[in-house]
């Protein structure tokens, strides 16, 4: 990966809208996980699940038995995909339909090699209960496809969560399955040699290149507040020579303020980085993700160190 003069950014970011088949990066695709939830079973995902009490996001893919009356009157919940291959379970969901059971799948993108954690609670119209919360979790592997559900027996009293891989070629076969502390361990945390910059419309957001650096976020606007903000923060960011640094910008905000201001805070720097550059609209396209599951900041930094060390 070249070490360039930050000025190259300039034509970059104030450049016309990036087409719609921009080459990028060769990285493959993020894991895929497909929930299956229906009314009275509650489904919830904790993504990058480093303990029980630390993780990035709470996803709920559950219905309720509160949700029966609407089912009745043609409400139901509808599914959604993001390109995972259908499987026996999908093609056979409307046999799972009896009254008010409502059943429908949900499809997520997850980061590869960051832990997923399933958690299920069941409730049935009798009163029945799992006795306590089931769980499984696992660490999904780039370019994997998932499905994951709530196994119900209320005959024999049995929950358990399924989680399985699904295959192009034949039947959804079994994982490995990892655990999750309860406790994160409070040991120090090394710094990524990157920094990213994710910019949207009306916002930035970023994550610096220093120990246990939080994902922060400045309201991209042409005013006195943001700029000077935007200033300081670039002043003092931890750039050495030859670090990475990953831009992705979505076409909408390619000559916002503060990506018009980017170039010179960092030449007034003298930075001399390994710049890697993606369109989020590009990425957003090759990855089939939609506007109810969109480019998020955990999948630009795996697209970002991926392609930091495809360039090595």
């Amino acid at each position: 990966m070249p070490v360039r003069p930050i000025l190259a950014l300039l034509g970059a970011l104030l450049c016309a809208p990036a087409a719609a088949d921009e080459v990028l990066a060769p990285v493959e695709r993020p894991a895929r996980i497909r929930l299956f939830g229906q009314n009275g079973v509650s489904l919830t995902m904790y993504t990058n699940a480093r303990c029980e009490k630390e993780y990035d996001e709470e996803i709920s893919a559950s219905g309720s038995l509160s949700h029966g009356f609407k089912t009745l009157f043609g409400k139901k919940q509808e599914n959604s995909t993001i390109g995972i291959p259908e499987t026996e379970a999908t093609r056979n969901l409307a046999m799972r339909d009896k009254l008010m059971a409502n059943p429908y799948y949900l499809e997520f993108p997850l980061v590869p090699g960051q832990p997923v954690l399933l958690q299920a609670q069941v409730a049935s119209a009798s009163g029945w209960r799992c006795a306590r919360d089931v769980r499984a979790a696992f660490v999904p592997e780039p370019g994997a496809d998932y499905e994951g559900e709530m196994i119900r027996d209320f005959d024999n009293g049995i929950c358990a969560v399924s989680i399985r891989r699904v295959a192009t070629d034949g039947p959804p076969g079994p994982i490995a399955l990892s655990s999750v502390p309860r406790t994160c361990d409070a040991g120090a945390v090394e710094a990524e040699p990157l920094m990213v910059m994710l910019f949207e419309p009306e916002i930035v957001r970023y994550r610096l290149a220093e120990a246990g650096a939080g994902i922060d976020e400045l309201y991209d606007a042409d005013d006195k507040d943001s700029i000077e903000d935007f200033e300081e923060v670039m002043a003092e960011a931890p750039l050495p020579a030859g670090m990475a640094l990953c831009i992705v910008t979505a076409d909408a905000a390619r000559a916002s303020p503060l990506a018009r201001r980017l170039p010179a805070l960092l030449d007034a720097r003298g930075a001399q980085v390994k710049l890697i550059e993606a369109s989020a609209d590009a990425l957003q396209a090759q990855w089939q993700l939609t506007g109810e599951q969109p480019l998020t900041f955990p999948l630009v930094e795996y697209y970002c160190r991926s392609a930091a060390g495809s360039r090595q």
